[in-house]
């Protein structure tokens, strides 16, 4: 080839070279311009995704004022978390976290919308209004940078003459909500006794026996009022004659009967009375047939003045402020043949037991019944307390007979150890016959039994002071949460339990169905030495730490503890191992027995050895050890904790 040709075609490479230049310039600029730009706003979401993390999370951690019981500060609760959100948002009324690239001016911030300040994205299921009144107690943020400049918007407006040069909203969301603690850790060894059953049964038992009579019947759930939870129902009941039926009351996780043989209940279930496993809180007298004038049949019912149904249970509860109630006796006494009056040499009533040792009193004819009248005061807390009569009788000739009655009726005087949470028992029944439905005729009867039980913890008395016991006594509610030294006992108090625990949702040991991760039952302390657990609490409390109540920190007052709760059941002396942890809560407390801080609170009645006192407090904290997915009752002593859920 000769040397023109070559150059020749070499110019013709070179225009090529420069036709494909011009073609790829463009698209090249155009990939740098993307690259660069794709990048600034990256980096723009990325820092306002965490500005939206930042804030949501600031404002969440106030959540807990919305339950303050300081009026001013559960009233500027709403105002304190966005005022918190405000200040780490990053836009211009911010304190930290300052967009990149001098983009502050341009955020613009929203709390519980449904929209963006900028789009035509509709949230569906953001709670709109003030956070601690939201249905689902949540706080969303949503952040929208607008008019976001290109780090080349001149080459491009170059370029392109006239077009756009910022990206027109960039948008990031953040949301709290509180949700239910199941899982917690660094609680008090300590699980406090609630009252809150699943199921409630009143078993009657013959108590010559104490076989149960047919099967027990279920009670449903009512209203509360007063502050205990009612439950009721009714059913046939085949009453023999002569013969006292107990109405026993059984309450727990499950339901079982309360038949002597059964005992004190079973695996998660508790009888009351829980001592006398052959007599019920409440006596029905089965009346057989009428007798003779020398020995009558007697009808005997109690009535007293303290117990709201007039029946004979009563409790503390019932008598208060008074320490003894009332009580008095009837009894229609039947004959096949009439009784002469001059014939009656004298009727008397006794009462023994529960304090009143054999305590006596005329009775005196009223008509159709003979009556003591109010003639006897029966302790409060004394338990059971049994009814004797005893009849003389002269007959025309002559013959004088005694016919005793021995335990023919009952009135019990309601006590922790025995009826347990039981405060209130009332029967009613449509016979009409003297002394319904406490005394009546052999055979089968619908009888209705309505029973108040203490109410579960609650916070709807949150400045009441509650008085709570470590050690000493048959309740005591200290258990093994990190093992069974003395010494890890003691740290357990000082520190808080290590172990994490989370909730038993049987509410009975074993769980038949314990869930993966953290136990649901822990050992009990059955050894919690009284000298021990004071000094332990004086450590924790080293230095009597201000006493804030009601104004105070959750995150930062060392007075705030967590406590474990268990069924009412579990710590009876019943020789349980392991009791079911059926819920957390968080105290506020104010005093213990042994301290001398002089800022402490004085206790809310006789202070018992190893006692504790304060105030029930809705506990609303992020918390690295805990964990929940259920919502957050607000009503519940449950503790709940700040999840960021988006």
């Amino acid at each position: 080839m000769s040397l023109q040709r070559i150059r020749d075609a070499a110019h013709r490479e070179e225009g090529g070279v420069l036709v494909l230049w011009a073609i790829l310039t463009p698209g090249m600029i155009f990939l740098f311009l993307l690259v660069v730009d794709v990048g600034n706003w990256y980096v723009h979401k990325r820092h306002l995704q965490m500005q939206a993390d930042a804030a949501a999370l600031a404002g969440g951690a106030h959540f807990g004022d919305c339950f303050s019981p300081d009026a001013a500060i559960a009233g500027g609760a709403n105002l304190a978390i966005r005022n918190a959100a405000t200040a780490y948002a990053g836009n211009g009324a911010s304190t930290y976290n300052f967009q990149v690239g001098g983009g502050s001016s341009r955020v613009t911030t929203l709390f519980n919308s449904k929209t963006f300040a900028r789009g035509t994205y509709v949230d569906p299921d953001v709670d709109v209004g003030d956070p601690c009144q939201t249905k689902n107690l949540m706080f969303d943020v949503k952040q929208t940078e607008a008019d976001v400049p290109y780090v080349l918007a001149g080459l491009v407006n170059a370029l392109v003459p006239g077009a756009s040069t910022v990206v027109p909203a960039i948008n990031a969301r953040a949301r709290v909500q509180l949700k239910k603690a199941t899982i917690l850790q660094g609680s008090l060894p300590l699980a406090v006794p609630d009252v809150d059953p699943k199921y409630v049964t009143a078993t009657f038992v013959n108590e010559a026996t104490g076989a149960a009579i047919g099967f027990p019947m279920p009670l449903t759930k009512g209203v509360a009022a007063g502050g205990l939870n009612y439950w009721s129902g009714s059913a046939p009941v085949a009453v023999p004659a002569e013969t006292n039926v107990g109405v026993r009351i059984g309450l727990g996780g499950q339901s079982a009967t309360c038949a002597a043989a059964n005992g004190t209940g079973g695996t998660g279930f508790v009888c009351y009375d829980y001592e006398n496993l052959g007599i019920g809180l409440a006596s029905i007298r089965g009346v057989g047939a009428a007798g003779t004038p020398e020995k009558p049949t007697p009808r005997v019912w109690v009535t007293t003045t303290c117990a709201p149904s007039g029946g004979p249970f009563f409790s503390p509860e019932n008598a208060a402020p008074a320490t003894t109630c009332s009580a008095s006796v009837q009894a229609a006494m039947e004959s096949a043949t009439p009784i002469v009056v001059s014939g009656i040499q004298s009727f008397e009533a006794e009462l023994n037991g529960g304090g009143l040792n054999k305590v006596s009193a005329p009775m005196t004819n009223a008509g159709a019944y003979w009556t003591s009248g109010y003639a006897f005061n029966v302790p409060a807390e004394g338990g059971p307390v049994s009814v004797k009569l005893t009849w003389k009788y002269k007959d025309a000739k002559g013959k004088a007979t005694t016919s005793v009655y021995d335990q023919v009726q009952r009135v019990y005087a309601g006590v922790e150890e025995s009826s347990g949470p039981v405060k209130e028992l009332a029967l009613t029944t449509s016979t009409g016959t003297s002394g319904a439905p406490y005394a009546l005729d052999a055979g089968t009867h619908t009888i209705g039994v309505t029973v108040g039980i203490e109410g579960s913890l609650n916070l709807s008395e949150i400045t009441k002071t509650v008085m709570l016991r470590l050690t000493g006594g048959s309740r005591t509610s200290a258990v093994r949460c990190d093992g069974s030294g003395a010494n890890e006992f003691r740290d357990a108090i000082v520190y808080g339990c290590k172990t994490p625990y989370q909730i038993n949702k049987a509410g009975y040991c074993p769980d038949p169905a314990p869930p993966a991760g953290p136990a649901t039952c822990v050992d009990v302390e059955p050894g919690g030495d009284v000298g021990p657990t004071q000094q332990a609490l004086n450590d924790r409390f080293a230095g009597c730490p201000p006493n804030n109540w009601p104004t105070y920190d959750v995150a930062s007052d060392p007075r705030v503890v967590k406590l474990m709760l268990t069924d009412f059941s579990a710590l009876g002396g019943s020789g349980l191992s392991q009791v079911p942890i059926t819920n957390f809560a968080a105290f506020y407390v104010t005093g213990w027995t042994g301290s001398k801080c002089a800022n402490n609170a004085p206790p809310p009645q006789v202070v018992k050895k190893g006692g504790i006192w304060g105030h029930f407090i809705k506990y609303i904290a992020p918390d690295p050890f805990s964990d929940g997915t259920e919502g957050c009752d607000p009503t519940a002593v449950t503790p709940c904790i700040v999840a960021l859920v988006k």
